[in-house]
């Protein structure tokens, strides 16, 4: 399993991913999942990401789901904070 802290997201400020602000994201992908999504599993991760205290860990499901929806709804800087973390737990 994977871990993710999205209390502590490092979101990229340049392109050149040199320069980062970190920040909780945990109630807005909450909002996410829980506003734009259909389904039991995506109203749990909803409220285990915004309940959330640090990192937690993640089955290959959610890592699906958190990355479909961060695909279609958030910023590339959002996204490359996510599959960083991603990584670095592997």
């Amino acid at each position: 399993m994977k871990k993710i802290n999205f209390e502590k997201i490092e979101i990229f400020t340049d392109v050149s991913k040199t320069k980062t602000f970190t920040g909780d994201g945990r109630e807005e992908f909450a909002n996410l999942l829980y506003t734009g999504c259909n389904g039991i599993a995506a109203h749990a991760l909803a409220f285990k990401i915004y309940e959330s205290r640090g990192a937690i860990e993640i089955s290959e499901a959610e890592e699906t789901l958190i990355m479909g929806v961060a695909e279609q709804r958030c910023t590339p800087a959002f996204i490359d904070g996510i599959k960083k973390q991603l990584n670095e737990e592997a």
